[in-house]
C-alpha cells in the first residue's frame, strides 16, 4: 500500500500513471477504484492528510483543522452569507458527513433526462448504477438500539401532527450510534470512502500522494497530460515543494467549489459560459429545542430520519446532534447568558430545515482563491419562514420548554404563541441564518457544448483527456443528501473513461 506524505517528497519529481485523479472522496475514491479493479494504474492526488480510523477522536481542537477545509471557516457570499464545511483528508467529505444515502427523487431523474436527452441518466438508467455503489457502502437502516431519543422525539412528533417521517438509509455496518459523524467513525463502522473505496484501490495497487495542492493542469497540445502542484506542509500549510504528475488521462475530482476554481486557471469553458455558473447548496437553518428533562442527543446516531410531509414545497427536516464545542459556537448568546444555556446541553434536541434549492449562484477565481456567490430568493425566505414554523411547532407539540429560533433579530421562542412573530419579524433574508454541506452543479454534465461544461463521458468538451467526477456534474439540484448520486455518477464516468494507448 503506497500512501506518500508531506516527508516523503523531494523536488523535481515526476511521477507517472495512467491516470491521475485529484481527490479521493465521494467523486475520487470512487472513480479511482473502480478503474484500478479495471487494471489501470491510478495514482491519487489528495490535499489533505491520511488519517486512519485510529486516529479519529471526538476533540474538535485536533479534528477540525486536520479533517475540514480552512477548519471549516469557509463561506459564500451573499444575502445572507453561508458558511459551508468540506473534508479535507483521504476520504474526503465522506469522512465527516452523516453518511445519509438518499437517492435522488424519480422527478429530479427524469429531469436529467429530459435536460441531456439520455436515458441512462433517468430513474431507470441510474437504478443499477445506484444499486451497486450502495452494495458497496452497505447502505440500509439503522439498527433500533443506535437511534437515541432526539430522533425518536422527531419521529413521535411527525406523528403526533399526522407528518410523513422516513428513516434513513445509511452507509454504514454495525454502526452503534457514538454520534461522532463529523469527527470521523471511530469504530470505522460508517462507510466512508476512506474505508469502503480507498483500500480496494490500494489494493489493486493505486498510489495516494497526501498532503499536496494540485494548482494547475498540465496541458501539452491542446490535451491534459497530467497536473502540477506543490506540497503542502500539514502543520505550517506552507506550499514547499514543486509535485508534477504525468498521466495519460486526469479526472477532478475536488468539488462543486473548488473544481471549477482549479479549471477557471485555464480560461476553459468559454464556449458555454457554465464554468463556475449553476452553483446549488442546499442551504440549512438550524432549530434548537431545550426540553425540561435531559434527552442526551449525544447517544445515538446522529440523524436517523428526515420529515419529507412538505418535500413537495422543498422542505426537509432532520435532527442533527453537534458537539458541545460546536453548539456553543452557534448559539446566539454572550457571557453568562451562553454558559447557563450551554449547562442544558444535555436537555438539547438539535434539528434543522433543508430548503431546495430554487436558483443557483456562482464559483468565481478572486485573488487566487475561489469565491462563491448564492443569494436566497424571496420565495427561498418564506420557505425558511414556513419551516421554522414547523419544526418549532413540533417541539412545544412534544414538550419543549423553548426554542431557539435562526433569526438575529428573534432569538427565542417561549411558547407556541409566539411562533406567530416570525413572520411578523422576518422581513429581510440578510436577519436568517444558513448553512450548508452540500455544493453541486458548477461543471454541469450535458449533451451540447454551448450548454454544459463537460459531456455525457464527464470529459470537459474543450480539453480532452480531463474529466469531471463529483458534484459539480450535476445538471440540477438533487433536493436530498448527495453522495450516492456523485458516486454513481463517477461510477458512470469511471466506465465511460478513455485512457489512450
Amino acid at each position: 500500500m503506497t500512501i506518500l506524505s508531506h516527508r516523503s517528497y523531494r523536488s523535481g519529481e515526476v511521477h507517472e500513471a495512467e491516470v491521475v485523479v485529484v481527490g479521493t472522496g465521494a467523486g475520487g475514491a470512487v472513480v479511482g477504484t473502480e478503474l484500478a479493479e479495471a487494471g489501470r494504474d491510478v495514482l491519487f492526488v489528495e490535499e489533505g492528510g491520511y488519517h486512519p480510523t485510529s486516529s479519529f477522536n471526538p476533540y474538535l481542537t485536533e479534528s477540525i483543522p486536520r479533517l475540514y477545509r480552512d477548519a471549516g471557516g469557509t463561506i459564500i457570499l451573499g444575502r445572507p452569507p453561508i458558511p459551508y464545511a468540506e473534508g479535507r483528508c483521504v476520504g474526503g467529505s465522506t469522512v465527516v458527513n452523516g453518511g445519509m444515502t438518499w437517492r435522488p427523487p424519480e422527478a429530479v431523474l427524469a429531469e436529467w433526462e429530459r435536460i441531456t436527452k439520455q436515458p441512462d441518466l433517468g430513474p431507470k438508467g441510474m437504478g443499477a448504477l445506484f444499486d451497486h455503489v450502495e452494495a458497496r457502502i452497505h447502505a440500509k437502516l439503522q439498527h433500533p438500539s443506535t437511534i437515541g431519543r432526539d430522533s425518536l422525539l422527531l419521529r413521535e412528533g411527525a406523528e403526533r401532527l399526522g407528518w410523513r417521517y422516513d428513516e434513513n438509509r445509511r452507509a454504514q455496518d454495525r454502526c452503534v450510534g457514538s454520534n461522532q459523524c463529523i469527527t470521523g467513525c471511530p469504530t470505522g463502522a460508517k462507510q466512508s470512502t476512506l474505508v469502503s473505496y480507498m483500500p480496494h484501490a490500494l489494493e489493486r495497487g493505486a498510489r495516494c500522494l497526501t498532503e499536496v495542492r494540485v494548482h494547475s493542469l498540465w496541458i501539452e497540445g491542446g490535451r491534459c497530460v497530467g497536473v502540477l502542484g506543490k506540497a503542502v506542509n500539514p502543520l505550517t500549510r506552507d506550499e514547499d515543494i514543486d509535485i508534477r504528475v504525468r498521466a495519460k488521462a486526469v479526472v477532478v475530482a475536488c468539488g462543486a467549489v473548488q473544481t471549477p476554481f482549479l479549471l477557471l486557471g485555464h480560461r476553459l469553458g468559454r464556449r458555454s459560459g457554465q464554468l463556475g455558473r449553476n452553483f446549488l447548496c442546499h442551504p440549512n437553518t438550524k432549530v434548537v429545542a431545550i426540553y425540561p428533562d435531559d434527552i442526551h442527543a449525544w447517544k445515538g446516531v446522529s440523524q436517523a430520519g428526515q420529515i419529507r410531509e412538505f418535500r413537495d414545497e422543498g422542505i426537509l427536516m432532520a435532527e442533527n446532534a453537534v458537539p458541545p464545542g460546536t453548539a456553543a459556537a452557534q448559539v446566539p448568546f454572550l457571557g453568562q447568558e451562553a454558559i447557563d444555556l450551554m449547562r442544558r446541553y444535555n436537555a438539547m434536541a438539535m434539528t434543522g430545515v433543508l430548503v431546495e434549492d430554487s436558483h443557483a449562484g456562482s464559483v468565481s477565481r478572486r485573488f487566487g482563491a475561489p469565491m462563491a456567490r448564492y443569494t436566497i430568493t424571496k420565495y427561498d425566505h418564506a420557505r425558511f419562514l414556513r419551516g421554522v414554523r414547523y419544526l418549532a411547532t413540533l417541539h412545544f407539540e412534544m414538550g419543549a420548554e423553548k426554542v431557539i429560533l435562526p433569526f438575529s433579530n428573534f432569538h427565542v421562542a417561549e411558547s407556541i404563541d409566539d411562533l406567530g412573530r416570525i413572520e411578523q419579524t422576518q422581513r429581510s433574508r440578510s436577519t436568517i441564518e444558513l448553512f450548508t454541506v452540500h455544493m453541486m452543479g458548477t461543471c454541469r454534465m450535458g449533451s451540447r457544448p454551448d450548454y454544459s461544461v463537460v459531456n455525457l463521458d464527464g470529459e470537459l468538451w474543450d480539453l480532452p483527456g480531463c474529466y469531471v467526477a463529483d458534484a459539480s456534474l450535476f445538471p440540477t439540484a438533487v433536493g436530498v443528501n448527495p453522495q450516492v448520486t456523485i458516486m454513481a455518477l463517477a461510477t458512470r464516468v469511471a466506465r465511460r473513461l478513455r485512457v489512450p494507448n
